[in-house]
């Protein structure tokens, strides 16, 4: 046998992902597949790491040198992830220089995706992500037939004066058991993930977003103090409930209103049917908003073969492909031309309402290496918050907490 014989196998490119639910699983496994039947010379391949361990993976493959070429990356560590070097610009178009020069991925294929699909930093794009989540509020058509009130829409949410007076008028039914679920005692992402978005309709913010180098006036601002106060006030009146040994509450009609991500939507529909009632969120005075930004793709600064991987990258976040995740998963596309081919989500769809949510009234968490400890410490001041302790303390001590970060990490430059 000659060398000649011999044919080169090109080493196949790795991926790294989150162990998630294993019919989301089979279905990104059959994209793969369906990839790699065309691309024979630039396979992928996928490693699946638990998610509670995922981000210290993270770490120790960066410090080992033994990154994969695609990292599935939390959009709200994006940010930290560039400031540390672990991931490269897929996009950076500057002043003067052709595409072709400086950028991994088409800017067309970014110009399709939703805000929530891309994650940026300092004038960059990093990753981009083919699904995301909504924040609804769940409950019953047959509930709201015994309430003279106004059912909102996308387009004319609540006011916080017209929300306070349909817990009152819940409460005063004496039907439920329990009047709103808020997941209080939420963990992980969940606090910043869903009650960022109620500061930000108020008027505050995590940080300010300029340099993102100060909290002061912005976390603890009177706007912020006033939100805290409000929730505060629904615990003291027992609308909103903190601990609670029972469960599956709203599917067996002990609870009247559910502050909830979509993913729960199956199990609801499951449980109740066509009496599901999905609302949207809260208007406390410029806007109503909900938190953008799930899991995405990047490419690691170890890779060897950027161009490959993103062209894998461009094919998952083709319109077919979003599509195709999207009716196989139940998730929310990024992009406007998938949604419109969904049955769940085109215009009319029965979740179309949250798909508008998702692409028009995101305020995504900030873009800031700073993140993942900003997100931490606010989970820790609405905890306080919850158990009754003075919300302007809690605020000013988050704020002093999140500056004191920044500047034992120099201001992340």
């Amino acid at each position: 046998m000659t060398f000649a014989s011999f044919k080169a196998v090109a080493k196949p490119i790795e991926i790294w992902r989150t162990l998630t639910a294993p019919d989301e699983m089979k279905v990104f496994e059959q994209q793969v597949k369906r990839y790699n039947q065309r691309n024979p010379n630039s396979k992928i391949s996928i490693e699946y790491i638990p998610h509670g361990s995922y981000r210290d993976s993270v770490i120790g493959g960066a410090l080992a040198k033994d990154l994969p070429c695609i990292l599935a990356v939390d959009q709200p560590d994006v940010a930290n992830y560039a400031w540390a070097g672990l991931i490269r610009p897929l996009y950076r178009q500057t002043e003067g220089e052709s595409q072709s020069q400086n950028s991994l991925i088409k800017k067309e294929t970014i110009d399709r995706i939703n805000p929530s699909g891309v994650g940026s930093y300092k004038q960059a794009v990093y990753s981009l992500g083919p699904f995301d989540i909504s924040l609804a509020i769940f409950s019953r058509k047959s509930l709201f037939k015994q309430l003279d009130v106004r059912i909102p829409s996308v387009e004319q949410p609540w006011s916080v004066k017209e929300f306070n007076q349909v817990l009152a008028k819940l409460r005063s039914l004496n039907t439920y058991k329990y009047i709103l679920d808020l997941n209080l005692l939420g963990v992980g992402e969940w606090p910043a993930y869903a009650f960022l978005p109620m500061l930000y309709s108020s008027g505050a913010d995590l940080i300010e977003r300029t340099d993102y180098l100060k909290a002061e006036g912005v976390l603890n601002s009177p706007s912020a103090i006033q939100w805290g106060n409000w929730l505060q006030g629904l615990i003291e009146k027992n609308l909103a409930f903190v601990r609670v040994g029972e469960h599956a509450l709203f599917e067996r009609g002990l609870l009247a209103l559910d502050y909830n991500g979509s993913w729960v939507f199956d199990r609801y529909k499951k449980a109740i049917g066509d009496d599901l009632l999905i609302l949207p969120t809260i208007d406390f005075g410029r806007g109503a908003y909900i938190g953008g930004g799930s899991w995405h793709y990047s490419i690691s600064h170890q890779c060897l073969q950027p161009k490959s991987a993103a062209n894998f990258i461009e094919f998952i976040m083709s319109d077919h492909e979003i599509q195709y995740f999207s009716e196989k998963t139940g998730f929310i596309p990024t992009s406007k031309t998938a949604a419109e081919n969904t049955i769940l989500y085109r215009p009319g769809g029965e979740l179309f309402p949250l798909y508008k949510m998702s692409a028009n009234h995101v305020v995504m968490r900030p873009a800031t290496p700073a993140y993942p400890a900003i997100s931490s410490i606010f989970s820790q001041a609405l905890r306080r918050i919850v158990d009754g302790e003075n919300v302007e303390q809690a605020l000013d001590r988050a704020v002093d907490e999140i500056e004191q970060n920044i500047s034992d990490n120099r201001g992340y430059r």
